[in-house]
């Protein structure tokens, strides 16, 4: 059973990465029950049937959990191409939006999924911090051993058309669900999947021009000699 929560409240101002502050950014307002599939409305309540609502259940490995947003999309959207247009094309990376949380039922792990935008110039490795690359159906994956990353362009229209191609879009997904003692492969193709289709939602939210990621998400480990 997945419960129903509203809008928490929106993000104070730059965030880091500690877990203080991702507990701050994700202060849910109000928690009801539902029937099996109800959900939280907007990008981070993916309906059961739909691709992504399938892999996030693949990743957490169970369909009993609570979904928190920090916000309504259209004001993700409206925060978020702010920070676009005050960062524009500057060297690192902006703070990131913790937008949703997934937390399955009596645990205390979860799924934290958050956007920024990058310098689109940045090198491949130094962007993913030199681990394993994979190419996601276009988009630049690095999974990690805590959480997962992909890259993609976005590109937006009238003033924004500018800064939008300095960067890209960078959202991550902090795992922390039970995932064993090594993460092989497989694991990590579920893991880079559940985030391609996300960031497909938001990327449809923000409404970017290119459509980056339309295709059905198909991993493959990039060989080493790739820029």
């Amino acid at each position: 059973m997945l419960r129903r929560l509203t809008w928490g409240t929106d993000r104070a101002g730059a965030l880091s990465r500690s877990g203080a502050a991702v507990a701050l950014a994700l202060l849910a307002v109000s928690c009801s029950s539902g029937d099996s599939g109800s959900q939280v409305e907007g990008l981070c309540g993916q309906p059961a049937e739909s691709a992504a609502g399938k892999s996030l259940r693949d990743v957490l490995g169970t369909d009993d959990f609570t979904a928190e947003a920090t916000m309504s999309d259209d004001r993700f959207a409206e925060k978020f191409k702010k920070d676009l247009k005050e960062w524009q094309g500057g060297p690192n990376s902006t703070s990131p939006f913790f937008l949703c949380k997934y937390l399955p039922d009596d645990s205390g792990e979860r799924v934290l999924l958050s956007f920024a935008w990058s310098p689109a110039e940045q090198p491949q490795k130094t962007r993913t911090g030199g681990g394993t690359v994979y190419d996601v159906s276009g988009a630049t994956g690095s999974p990690g051993h805590l959480a997962a990353e992909l890259f993609t362009p976005c590109t937006l229209g009238g003033e924004l058309s500018e800064p939008s191609q300095k960067a890209v879009l960078r959202a991550d997904a902090t795992l922390t669900v039970d995932r064993g003692r090594t993460v092989d492969q497989q694991r990590q193709e579920t893991e880079l999947s559940f985030l391609y289709l996300m960031t497909r939602e938001a990327t449809e939210v923000l409404g970017c021009e290119n459509k980056p990621l339309t295709k059905d998400p198909i991993v493959k480990p990039l060989t080493e000699s790739t820029p």
